[in-house]
Order: C-alpha cells, then sequence, then structure tokens
C-alpha cells in the first residue's frame, strides 16, 4: 500500500474515531434519561433503552477496532490479514477500514 493510501485510511480511521467518541456519551444520556423520565416502568422506553445499550457497546467495540487499526497503520501492517497475512482488498477496507481479517478469514471465524 502506498504512502497515499495508507493516509486516506489514516483519515477515515480518524474521522469514525471522533464520530464514534462523540456518539457514545449521547446515547448513554438519551438511556439515563428515557430510563428516569418513565421510571423504568413503560415497557415500550426500557425496549427503547435496550436497544441504546447495545448500540453503545456496538459502538464501544468500533472504536476499539478503529484504535487496533491505527496502531496497527503506525507498525506498518495495516491492510494485512492477522491471520493469513494476506492484503485485505481495498474494496473491504473502503468500507470497514477497521477490519483486521481478509473476508475469507472473516467468514471461517464467524462460521465458528
Amino acid at each position: 500500500m502506498n504512502h497515499f493510501e495508507l493516509r486516506h485510511y489514516h483519515n477515515l480511521l480518524l474521522a469514525l474515531r471522533d464520530r464514534v467518541r462523540n456518539e457514545i456519551p449521547r446515547m448513554a444520556e438519551v438511556v439515563l434519561s428515557d430510563a428516569t423520565a418513565s421510571g423504568e416502568h413503560d415497557r415500550a422506553v426500557s425496549e427503547s433503552a435496550d436497544k441504546e445499550l447495545v448500540l453503545e457497546h456496538t459502538e464501544e467495540d468500533i472504536r476499539s477496532q478503529v484504535s487496533q487499526a491505527l496502531q496497527r497503520l503506525n507498525d506498518g501492517t495495516f491492510g494485512r490479514c492477522q491471520t493469513c497475512n494476506k492484503p485485505i482488498s481495498k474494496q473491504r477496507l473502503d468500507v470497514i477500514p477497521y477490519t483486521s481479517y481478509c473476508i475469507a478469514c472473516e467468514r471461517a471465524i464467524e462460521a465458528e
């Protein structure tokens, strides 16, 4: 991967990190305000809070993966599958810039 491609992915990851960093506190605030307003007795609000918590957990996971991807950029291992060490396709990195695995290894991991 050349310098310009690495810079492109670095910028994508930084933008994603910033977006996730801003979303997690907002989600937690929504969950807390909904639960407080309803006293957790309203089932619809409770279900909404459950969904927000799942989303918050997902965002935390993405934040962690983005940090790891930024570290791989610094280490010079970004864009290579952590299982088979083959290059990860640019199409995949454009969609999921924080991915650690090529599509074949990701499918194998998910099948387990």
